[in-house]
């Protein structure tokens, strides 16, 4: 399994954290736990066949369609579950990137996974530019042209909301270890304006998004320290006990953390590696 990134050009670089492709092959991904974790990002994918997807939990596969599709955010993992032996092209979105863009309320693109014509309408010049990214082989290409797909969908993309990108940052810097009340003096709002704020942004709560942060920097210290015992590492990542640890970890993922970190799952793996360079601010140094 193939994995690779490249960074964003800098007008691109306050929304979009790199863009990246992964080599899928179907006997890559059949382990139970054989996933992506959820991270607060969004993802804009390009597949030209099908490839069967399920979040973590659910009882049966749905199909994703050829072409470009968005998923929201995550409150649980993701399978991927190829068909075929195929190369996926995606474009990472920051947590921050698209809350005055949604065309339809975030709340409502939560653990899904949708074609890009039931969120965008999709004109002649945006269907090229798909089919562009899909027939090319290069890299680079498939960038320029996602790129100039962006520019088209989100006309407004030189637009920033610097206050909810500093609420967010303020949470990645501490790696979700906080108590949402300090939010609330940081930046002098409510826990109703604050969590409402939150939701109409990104379709997820300041505590959700704290404990999808503090599950990632679980898995970063794993990823460092394979050798310390689970409990230990949950306690640095400041989870009180073990059972506050399992309680949280259970949350995301309807089994042990032991058979997750056992399954060598690949991209797990990955995860890991995006979530230590997030947390090392590679993807945005200056935030």
């Amino acid at each position: 399994m193939r994995y690779q990134e490249q960074a964003a050009q800098a007008h691109f670089s306050r929304h979009i954290e790199c863009f990246w492709e992964l080599d899928l092959h179907p006997d890559e991904a059949q382990s139970p736990c054989e996933l992506l974790v959820p991270d607060c990002t969004f993802d804009l994918i390009f597949c030209s066949t099908p490839i069967r997807f399920s979040l973590v939990g659910q009882s049966c596969t749905e199909r994703m369609s050829i072409g470009a599709n968005f998923i929201g955010q995550k409150t649980t993992g993701l399978y991927l579950c190829p068909e075929e032996p195929q190369r996926i092209f995606g474009v990472r979105f920051k947590p921050f990137a698209l809350a005055h863009l949604f065309p339809i309320p975030p709340q409502q693109l939560t653990d899904k996974v949708l074609p890009l014509q039931q969120l965008f309408q999709i004109r002649t010049k945006e269907k090229t530019l798909i089919e562009d990214i899909l027939s090319h082989d290069n890299l680079d290409e498939k960038v320029r042209c996602a790129e100039c797909l962006v520019l088209s969908l989100f006309d407004e993309l030189n637009y920033l909301d610097q206050q909810f990108r500093e609420q967010l940052n303020y949470i990645l810097e501490r790696k979700g270890i906080l108590k949402i009340q300090d939010l609330f003096g940081a930046f002098g709002v409510s826990k109703v304006t604050l969590h409402k704020h939150f939701l109409n942004k990104m379709g997820l709560s300041p505590k959700q998004v704290s404990r999808i942060w503090r599950l990632n920097y679980f898995l970063q210290l794993q990823r460092n320290t394979n050798k310390s015992k689970l409990t230990d590492l949950a306690l640095k990542a400041g989870y009180y006990d073990q059972a506050h640890f399992i309680r949280e970890f259970n949350r995301f993922f309807p089994y042990s953390p032991h058979r997750l970190l056992q399954s060598k799952s690949q991209l797990l793996q990955i995860s890991q590696e995006i979530i230590d360079r997030r947390f090392s601010n590679l993807y945005d140094p200056i935030a």
